[in-house]
């Protein structure tokens, strides 16, 4: 199979610090001749391996690295001493194009495997990669570059757009929208009937879901998701936005663009993300809200009610954090304020009733 891959590192070819800050439009603060033959993190280092620092915190590392050449960010002040830096704006930014330089991604093979059954309606562009045991229903679109790994299976009326990957045993059901770049890891399920039921008369009937998914251009999604279809109208996950393993969700939701949605979370039928909306891992999203723009919701928070653009919120219910820590601090309190109240009552004389 032939799905994207970064390759091995490309060990009889070494590049010159010179060339790599060229490369990430850096400033150079040492030996530019220094030959450099891989990428590593500042702990688990080498002499001739690159590393980066990314935030103070990994500052302490700095002088017991291995490594002769990190890329630090520009107001780095540290003594480099015998090691060779390179300055930029964004060391992690920057450090993917490094990567990228030693560890190219593997080019898609134009194959078909035998083994797959596809309609003779699909329409298939060129440089396609489909693996063995793939499904493929009728009137599928695949646009050019786009991998699909073994056993999955790609529903009818689907488009799956330029240079997506859709990795093995993933399941993408009928009339679901994949756009440009998009990656779906193994074992997602893409466009299944939310969980929409009508009572009547105690007996819980199914309701029909007739919309769609679309995943907009550059969207990332874990594995072992489930991004349910519309009932009546779409669910939406918007360009750029990225979803880690273990997600759900359900019908109607809109996401908005540069979204960051952590493991196990879930959304609720309904609601709406606005853009660059971060929810860290276990957050719950009950139904029908709206996060707002640039928001924050902490890890194994539960959301009850819709929020303001830029918020940070935590606990169960979620509050604004900073009241959250105000009474934090009382609560912590509580045992001393009580261990006074039960002194002073000692203390004070017990008038008697007559």
């Amino acid at each position: 199979m032939n799905l994207v891959k970064q390759q091995g590192p490309l060990l009889s070819k070494l590049f010159t610090i010179s060339k790599i800050a060229e490369i990430v439009n850096g400033k150079i603060d040492g030996n530019p001749d220094l030959a450099i033959q891989g990428v590593c993190d500042l702990k688990n280092s080498r002499a001739d391996h690159l590393s980066y620092i990314a935030s103070d915190k990994y500052e302490k590392y700095f002088h017991q690295s291995k490594a002769n050449s990190i890329v630090v960010p520009n107001d780095f002040s540290i003594d480099r001493g015998d090691k060779t830096l390179i300055h930029v704006e964004n060391p992690a930014v920057s450090i993917i194009d490094v990567i990228h330089l030693f560890y190219p991604q593997a080019s898609p093979v134009d194959h078909v495997h035998s083994s797959a059954i596809i309609s003779n309606t699909t329409q298939i562009g060129e440089n396609v990669h489909i693996a063995p045991h793939v499904v493929i229903e009728e009137n599928v679109t695949i646009s050019d570059g786009v991998q699909i790994g073994a056993g999955a299976f790609i529903g009818s009326n689907t488009i799956i757009k330029k240079g997506s990957v859709i990795y093995p045993n993933v399941s993408i059901y009928h009339d679901v929208t994949i756009g440009n770049h998009c990656i779906i890891d193994s074992g997602s399920v893409i466009g299944a009937d939310g969980f929409g039921l009508v009572k009547d008369n105690n007996i819980h009937h199914k309701m029909p879901h007739i919309g769609e998914v679309i995943l907009e251009d550059s969207v990332w999604i874990g594995s072992n998701c489930c991004v349910d279809r519309g009932t009546l109208s779409n669910t939406i996950i918007g360009e750029g936005s990225k979803l880690d393993n273990l997600i759900h969700i359900a019908h109607n939701v809109q996401i908005g663009k540069n979204c960051i949605i952590a493991g196990q979370v879930g959304i609720a039928g309904s609601s709406i993300l606005e853009d660059n909306v971060t929810l860290a891992g276990q957050v719950g999203i009950v139904g029908h809200l709206i996060i707002g723009k640039g928001s924050t919701v902490a890890a194994k928070s539960a959301v009850f009610q819709s929020l303001d653009p830029e918020s940070f919120v935590s606990g169960i219910p979620a509050r604004y954090h900073k009241d959250r820590v105000r009474q934090d601090v009382v609560v912590n309190q509580l045992p001393d304020i009580l261990n006074r109240i039960r002194k002073l009552e000692k203390e004070l004389p017990i008038s008697e009733e007559n």
